[in-house]
């Protein structure tokens, strides 16, 4: 499959209309983004939650080793489930040796920060031979409306969440982005964004296959082994200490087990995961027609036309595939799960970006006057809507639950009560679920070493 770029076809420029029009267009495009913030930073708490208490534990350990060969060692082997999280590691790591502590809403404030980064790689990587920014803009609109909204809400105010899944979508889309670059400084790049994805999240060795789809047809053979070399590096250093009895969803435990079970209805509600957990059929729906939109897509040529988006679907592809395969035992309900929507999410926006290129962009009808680009605008506004107003009610309910789990915690009712902070994400509230012992030690512990200073209630 060559997938080189192909030289742009000039097309005519449609130039704007006004200043005005452009200024509505940038403020169209720039508005779902102000409220996306603004509700992140009064809904964030410096408070553990789920997870979390893993990364507690983890700075305690790390604590306790004298000596930076140590520590880095113990970075490179610590594994949290089928995962090596060597980025969200490293970011919390200098946190503590810059703070003298852990903050959670900084944590967050990070990770939050990758989906803006991301939306302006979507940018860069969108018309980019359009020397008209009005229609630019205009037809950018429904990318914003789609990425800044609260579906996600999982990742968002979670930091060691989201700073597993945020960054390894910015790192990988950066390396694929670059390596269609034709200088040096943009293939150096796109290895050390490759080396970035792998330590963000394990679906950061897809990008071995495809720098090899990128790379092999233009006989590329210097630029050919040192992909394979870095990657090769990033198997040596994943593999350190890597158990591979650690999967969630396997009876055995075994990853290998669990990825020869992957089953294909997972990574097809995966992919279509955007309609939402209270529609599952629907979201099996949409994983077919998307699946079906690119294929046909492909078949139209769209991949020797624009091959920097195509492999970035490819990865999201994979990614959907790999997931199915470590989680499929769990369910088919996990593959909605809103941790996930992201990559639905983008899954939409990859589809608007072929739909824009083969056909808005040709088209002589103006973009008032196109029911295609206006259906789209009024249904990525919707859908960015509905989704901050669902997602905006399940924040506001996890910081209720945080916050009185942290009451609890420091204010017993009976004195001596093991009950808080601990509260599970997908379980009940019962007793068990909020008086998790190890967690509580952790927390224990870390505030008793100064590496965490909870907030007082």
């Amino acid at each position: 499959m060559n997938l080189v770029a192909q030289q742009t076809i000039p097309q005519p420029e449609v130039r704007p209309r006004s200043r005005i029009g452009l200024a509505v267009a940038a403020l169209f495009v720039v508005f779902p983004a102000v409220p996306f913030y603004i509700v992140l930073f009064r809904t964030a708490l410096d408070i553990p939650f789920c997870d979390d208490y893993g990364g507690i534990e983890w700075v305690i350990h790390l604590e306790g080793l004298s000596g930076s060969a140590a520590k880095l060692s113990f970075l490179f082997e610590s594994q949290v489930n089928e995962y090596k999280l060597v980025f969200a590691e490293a970011v919390v790591w200098l946190q503590v040796a810059l703070m003298g502590h852990i903050d959670f809403k900084l944590l967050s404030a990070v990770s939050n920060a990758f989906v803006l980064l991301i939306a302006l790689l979507l940018w860069k990587m969108f018309l980019p031979a359009r020397k008209d920014l009005g229609l630019r803009l205009a037809l950018f609109i429904p990318v914003t409306w789609l990425l800044f909204q609260f579906e996600y809400q999982e990742l968002l105010n979670w930091g060691g969440v989201g700073l597993q899944h945020l960054p390894s979508l910015l790192f990988a889309f950066a390396a694929i982005y670059l390596l269609f670059g034709k200088t040096r400084r943009a293939f150096w790049g796109a290895l050390a964004f490759h080396v970035l994805a792998v330590a963000a999240s394990t679906n950061g060795f897809l990008l071995l296959p495809i720098g090899l789809l990128v790379l092999v047809p233009g006989r590329r053979y210097a630029r050919i082994a040192l992909w394979l070399a870095t990657s090769a590096g990033c198997v040596v250093v994943y593999s350190y200490h890597y158990n591979v009895m650690s999967s969630k969803s396997s009876q055995d435990h075994s990853v290998i087990s669990a990825l020869l079970h992957m089953r294909p209805l997972y990574a097809i509600s995966f992919i279509g995961s955007a309609a939402g957990p209270a529609f599952h059929v629907v979201s099996f729906v949409l994983g077919t027609l998307l699946c079906i939109f690119f294929f046909w897509m492909a078949r139209r040529g769209y991949i020797r036309r624009s091959p920097a988006v195509s492999c970035c679907v490819l990865f999201l592809l994979l990614t959907a595939i790999g997931v199915a395969g470590i989680r499929s035992d769990m369910g088919l309900i996990q593959s909605v799960s809103s941790r996930y929507t992201i990559y639905s999410a983008l899954f939409l926006i990859f589809a608007w970006f072929a739909i824009v290129e083969e056909f808005l962009q040709h088209s002589r009808v103006p973009l008032l006057d196109n029911g295609m680009y206006l259906g789209a605008v009024a249904a990525s506004v919707f859908f960015c809507i509905l989704m901050d107003a669902t997602g905006y009610i399940q924040m506001k309910n996890w910081d209720e639950r945080v916050v009185e789990g942290m009451v609890e915690f420091e204010h017993p009712n009976p004195p001596g009560s093991t009950k808080g902070p601990v509260i599970s994400l997908w379980k009940g509230d019962d007793d068990r679920e909020r008086s998790n012992p190890s967690a509580r030690a952790a927390l224990i512990e870390s505030i008793k070493l100064g590496v965490y200073r909870p907030p007082k209630y």
